[in-house]
């Protein structure tokens, strides 16, 4: 099963509210989501099967991922901005 990691925005709520599928460190074009208000939290999901990801209609794409984060068993980490930043800076 092809996987990938995610970069989401969950809401003051816990609701997530963003989604972005991670790129590589490597990508000639690096671009990636950031919250726009201060009570908004980033945070990188692991392993989030191609069933979940290749979901055209938002609603299903939303219900899945909503559902994985949710599980249990999903590597949910915070982090920050600046994380990213560093991490596609190469510093």
């Amino acid at each position: 099963m092809t996987t990938r990691n995610m970069i989401i925005i969950k809401d003051a709520g816990g609701k997530i509210i963003g989604a972005q599928l991670e790129g590589g460190t490597d990508d000639e074009v690096v671009t990636y989501i950031t919250p726009a208000d201060p009570q908004h939290t980033l945070h990188r999901v692991s392993g989030v099967p191609a069933k979940i990801y290749d979901r055209a209609h938002p609603d299903e794409f939303h219900r899945l991922i909503t559902a994985h984060v949710n599980s249990g068993v999903t590597e949910v980490t915070p982090i920050t901005a600046e994380d990213l930043q560093q991490q596609y800076s190469g510093h």
